[in-house]
């Protein structure tokens, strides 16, 4: 998981104004944070509850939770609007994977704020047969999609060669991308080739959204909390009856997941 200062300091004021008894662990939660940054920990998804299934207006709504929390407790939050267009299937004819067949979901991003937002989306799909995708770098397949679609896309490929490429590795927000107040972004990401026997799939994006909640269990356990957005998915049919537009009952949703993390051993 890739979180900014900014962001950590935010979840942190938020746990720090809920409950002045949580003082023992707001001490370790700084301990907590500074190891982080400095890219100590490591983290391993303990659940995601799934909130009510929501339509496109499900982003405002959320906006506007997350927006008067944030007023309310004096913090800076932000929610990206994000919807599912398609999910499809592309084989290049040239290139490196000439022949291949990629699967690919187009959709759509959009800063809704008066505020430019720097953002790492992270975006993977877990099938049901167990089979699992992340989000590829793969300019041939990128290319391939946008004849196929006849419309430039944002993909991993853009963002490669038009921002990390002016940025240097140690940059702590090198991975980030900046999605500039009001604009609307027109998407695509490239997966790994489809299992053909997976009927459902679940697609998962974070960091739509810094709206964080740092909890402690009694145990001490620290855990962070974080809305992501979930894009399911069916593909109808047999293994053998397999097109390019397959998939059906595209539908999205949030869900807010927990977070563990810990951290390592101490060197001697």
């Amino acid at each position: 998981m890739h979180l900014d200062a900014s962001i950590l300091r935010t979840a942190s004021r938020r746990e720090e104004s809920r409950s002045t008894a949580r003082a023992s662990y707001r001490a370790c939660a700084r301990t907590t944070f500074a190891a982080l940054l400095a890219g100590l920990l490591v983290g391993s998804t303990l659940a995601a509850t799934p909130l009510a299934a929501q339509d496109s207006s499900d982003d405002a709504a959320l906006a506007d939770e997350v927006l008067g929390d944030a007023r309310v407790e004096n913090r800076i939050s932000f929610v990206l609007a994000m919807q599912p267009i398609k999910v499809r299937m592309v084989t290049p004819r040239i290139g490196p994977q000439k022949g291949r067949t990629f699967w690919y979901m187009i959709y759509e991003i959009e800063n809704k704020s008066d505020e430019d937002q720097d953002v790492f989306l992270a975006i993977s799909a877990t099938g049901d047969r167990g089979r699992e995708y992340s989000d590829l770098f793969q300019p041939s397949v990128e290319r391939a999609i946008e004849d196929q679609e006849k419309r430039p896309l944002w993909g991993k490929t853009d963002k490669f060669e038009k921002v990390l490429a002016a940025r240097e590795p140690g940059d702590h927000k090198y991975s980030y991308e900046t999605i500039r107040a009001g604009e609307k972004r027109l998407c695509v990401a490239v997966f790994n080739p489809f299992d053909p026997t997976s009927k459902n799939l679940a697609i998962r994006v974070k960091g739509l959204t810094n709206d964080i909640d740092v909890v402690t269990d009694p145990d001490g356990t620290t855990l962070l909390k974080q809305r992501v957005r979930v894009i399911h998915v069916r593909r109808p049919g047999d293994e053998f009856g397999f097109g390019a537009d397959g998939f059906k009952d595209l539908h999205a949703e949030w869900v807010v997941e927990t977070t563990k993390w810990e951290l390592p051993p101490e060197r001697a």
